[in-house]
């Protein structure tokens, strides 16, 4: 294997333009389970972190699907769901984290939280979804250019995100900053910020959580804040990590994908021909198109419990699994033609970019229609817009994400 053959390079997306294609298509050709060592030239940027040991990369849809629906076999919470390794007190930190919990602290937490995505809450929340859409559009509409992803893509998830967590307005921006520091991990000017991101939100999660036990809001918050489990009040470091995953996962998966749609669309003429024919059809297999082709997530981790066989490859307990989801959202034996971009695709919506399982993704729901709300406004008002050079990605091991994207179309009068 060589350096550029290693999923540990943060340069490995920027360098294909995403994921790496050509390496999962030979990987699930002829070495599906695919064991991916050390990187001797990587430093995971926080102190208490190590990225020493190697992993199995799982390249196959079914196998992805397999192993993260068996959370006794294959856990998220002995390791956690991240790829790097915890020095014990950060693991225990980690592990108070929705997504690195124990299956039943997990599915308790989580149902503390659901309702805010339910069916009849997020009706109730379309009217100011489809609101601060349009007048985000209204903001740059008349201007005939603008920068796509601050612009355009950022601020409905996280106005979104901040008036369902029970962020207050005056708190909003820091929050977004912060989050985006900790989720740019991979930036050497962020090495130092990232861990002080990190336990800044941390900070501003205490400050709120006390203001919503003196005064409930009804917010997910507040509902974790006052809310129990086996009859006990939530351990405040749940509720602080809880905070953090929101702060990121609630905005960056909306925008990333919202720019990719603009990338696609762009480059896939009469893809866009026919979606703007229609744009109430196709629009929302359109999005299910683009999360397949382009999955803003491309991993997470699960660690193996005991030895066992994933497919015909051995492996160990202890042993590490990368579960790649580009990968398995071009499997030809689910997707036929995967590199093609077809918003007609019958199964697109068979994806895995939002997970499956017990931690499929509890936004998805919310996250769909905020992107069919942002990008109806986008296609039918300024409906040549277009990259205008200068696109760049994030340097990044978890993200496939557009970080700038000058765009230009025609103002509108």
């Amino acid at each position: 294997m060589s350096v550029a053959d290693n999923l540990i390079d943060p340069d490995l997306i920027p360098a294909c333009s995403g994921p790496p294609h050509e390496l999962f298509d030979a990987w699930r050709a002829s070495d599906p389970v695919h064991w991916n060592p050390p990187s001797a030239s990587y430093r995971t940027p926080m102190r208490h972190a190590s990225l020493d040991k190697g992993f199995w990369v799982l390249t196959r849809y079914q196998d992805v699907v397999d192993v993260s629906r068996d959370q006794e076999l294959f856990s998220s919470h002995e390791g956690t769901s991240v790829i790097w390794d915890f020095e014990p007190r950060q693991l225990e930190e980690m592990r108070a984290g929705l997504m690195d919990m124990k299956p039943a602290d997990h599915m308790a937490v989580k149902k503390l939280v659901m309702p805010p995505f339910a069916p009849a809450e997020l009706a109730a929340f379309r009217p100011e979804i489809d609101r601060v859409a349009r007048s985000i559009v209204d903001s740059v509409a008349g201007r005939g250019e603008c920068e796509f992803v601050f612009d355009v893509a950022s601020p409905l998830p996280v106005y979104t995100f901040c008036r369902l967590l029970g962020v207050p307005d005056r708190l909003r921006e820091t929050v977004f900053t912060l989050g985006n520091q900790t989720a740019d991990t991979e930036n050497p000017a962020y090495r130092d910020e990232s861990n002080s991101a990190f336990y800044g939100l941390f900070a501003i999660a205490r400050e709120l959580a006390a203001e919503k036990r003196a005064d409930p809001d009804g917010s997910m918050l507040s509902r974790l804040v006052h809310g129990e489990v086996d009859g006990g009040k939530l351990d405040d470091l749940i509720i602080q990590r809880f905070f953090v995953t929101l702060s990121i996962a609630g905005h960056e998966t909306t925008r990333g994908t919202a720019a990719h749609f603009v990338r696609l669309m762009h480059e896939h003429p009469d893809q866009y021909e026919l979606l703007r024919s229609d744009v109430d059809r196709h629009l929302p297999n359109a999005i299910e198109e683009v999360l397949r082709h382009s999955p803003p997530v491309v991993k997470f981790r699960r660690t193996v419990m005991e030895d066992t066989e994933i497919g015909d490859q051995k492996v160990a307990k202890g042993d590490k699994i990368y579960l790649s989801y580009p990968a398995a959202n071009r499997d030809p034996e689910v997707f036929a033609d995967p590199h093609r971009f077809d918003i007609t695709r019958e199964n697109a919506s068979r994806h895995l970019a939002f997970g499956t399982g017990p931690h499929f993704c509890l936004g998805a729901r919310l996250a769909r229609y905020q992107l069919r709300a942002l990008l109806k406004e986008i296609v039918t008002r300024i409906p040549d817009i277009r990259p205008a050079g200068g696109m760049e990605m994030l340097k990044s091991i978890w993200f496939n994400a557009i970080v700038r994207m000058p765009v230009a179309f025609t103002a509108e009068v």
